[in-house]
């Protein structure tokens, strides 16, 4: 339907609404009526979950707290194995970092012991008995 608002033209498109007779009806005056009503469309309760005074439980269709348990398994497992793989990680790169410590101690020590310099050798004496 095209309509004019202020010198505008503009297509007017109204929604339309499924009705849906209902078996109530009757007469009125000698004329007869029916009762419509919208067609509902169901719309899926969203699945969540929930506590309540520390009680968990879950909204929605089973099915989909079902999956939805299902993923959060997973993704628990998932993050374990990154934890843990994080943790190896870690440790291997402590254990590196020690032993470059370590060395570049010893190269030192070395030079200090070349040079004839004893209080730096001693320095470093305490210095390595401190990573032992």
């Amino acid at each position: 339907m095209k309509l004019t608002y202020r010198g505008v033209d503009y297509e007017h498109n109204p929604l339309t609404v499924e009705l849906t007779p209902e078996e109530v009806g009757g007469k009125y005056r000698g004329a007869t009526w029916e009762r419509r009503y919208p067609r509902h469309i169901p719309v899926p309760q969203p699945v969540a979950e929930l506590k309540y005074r520390g009680v968990p439980y879950h909204i929605g269709d089973p099915l989909d707290v079902e999956v939805m348990m299902h993923r959060k398994q997973h993704t628990a497992t998932k993050t374990e194995a990154t934890v843990t793989r994080r943790k190896k990680l870690s440790e291997d790169l402590a254990r590196t970092h020690l032993v470059h410590i370590r060395r570049n101690l010893e190269h030192r020590l070395q030079v200090a012991r070349e040079q004839g310099n004893q209080h730096l050798i001693q320095l470093l004496e305490e210095e390595a008995k401190q990573l032992a």
